[in-house]
């Protein structure tokens, strides 16, 4: 399974309460994909690595909305297109239109040439004839106003609103932007591993235990661990924190033995594949993790190996409730 962030996300997609991700770009230029923020932890890095992770993994398809650059200075997404003078690279330019008195060769703005009190008539700045605009050449230009220059064609550059750095498009890194909807596999894939989580949760409620689902753990406020199942039994002072997971890896163990060891819980691990490599069963192992499985009867077990053959083991709350220094409050 996902992280409880990246499951919440994909809830929100199998359950319909959205329909896609879509990406906003804010007036400051960055990007954000709001929904998605409000759901993930930490731990998913920010909301278009989380997606594209899903995406990658075929539970979410991509469709392309736009492009937008990153600052090669700051790394600040979404730099704004701006134009700037040829002569000194300067952006305080403005499109204006420019008046040429044929007969003295003279070039300059309109508003040079303009008559006092707002008449219509216009007189050359340079030789003071009175002209019509039969007598002038009327063109648009670009005009700097840090070094005065006129020029036809500004050159093309892109600013970043964060750092204010300057440069050329071909300098910034392009980065494509996506909208994600849930794809028939991953709404496949939700429903086995949340179907996972709650037949985990019931059992763990059936002894006793009160169940959290997708929470935090933690000893110190500022360092939490989200996890998808966290179970208390405050009679017996007993904890359990358990994640399910498709496939298994050290990382997987090596994280929920640490949360596990947190607030002093039972860490255990459901996973969905049937296939565990010996060398992942001894990590578990090593961390004191106990690895699980969900049978074809829908029976939650405790994972085993004879070198690549596996077999059942008797039924994990049995053995759990032993492990912890419980007894079975069903039945006798």
């Amino acid at each position: 399974m996902s992280s409880p962030g990246k499951l919440r996300l994909l809830s929100k997609l199998s359950e319909g309460s959205i329909e896609r991700f879509e990406p906003t770009v804010t007036d400051e230029g960055r990007v954000k994909y709001t929904e998605v923020e409000d759901l993930l932890t930490r731990l998913d890095g920010t909301s278009r690595e989380a997606l594209n992770t899903l995406a990658e993994r075929g539970l979410l398809a991509q469709e392309y909305t736009t492009k937008i650059y990153v600052c090669p200075s700051c790394q600040t997404d979404g730099m704004q297109y701006i134009t700037a003078c040829p002569s000194c690279d300067a952006t305080n330019t403005l499109r204006t239109t420019f008046f040429e008195h044929e007969s003295c060769d003279y070039t300059g703005e309109s508003i040079e040439f303009e008559g006092e009190n707002g008449t219509d008539t216009y007189y050359c700045p340079n030789c003071k004839d009175e002209l019509d605009s039969s007598e002038m050449d009327i063109t648009q230009k670009h005009l700097c106003k840090e070094c005065s220059e006129p020029f036809e064609r500004p050159n093309h550059r892109l600013w970043c609103l964060d750092c204010l750095h300057l440069c050329a498009p071909e300098k910034a890194t392009e980065q494509t932007l996506y909208q994600y909807e849930l794809t028939e596999d991953g709404k496949n894939w939700y429903e086995v591993q949340t179907s996972a989580r709650t037949r985990l949760a019931d059992e763990l409620t059936t002894r006793g235990f009160n169940v959290h689902v997708d929470t935090n753990v933690h000893k110190d406020e500022n360092k939490s661990y989200p996890v998808h199942l966290h179970a208390e039994d405050d009679l017996l002072n007993h904890q359990i924190v358990a994640d399910i997971h498709s496939t298994v890896n050290p990382d997987k163990l090596r994280y929920i033995s640490t949360a596990a060891r947190e607030i002093q819980a039972r860490p255990l691990l459901l996973t969905i594949d049937d296939r565990v490599p010996d060398d992942i069963l001894q990590i578990a192992n090593e961390r004191g993790v106990t690895m699980l499985w969900v049978d074809r009867d829908d029976s939650i077990r405790r994972y085993e190996s004879l070198g690549d053959e596996h077999r059942s083991g008797v039924n994990i709350i049995d053995r759990l409730s032993s492990a912890v220094g419980l007894t079975s409050r069903e039945g006798s």
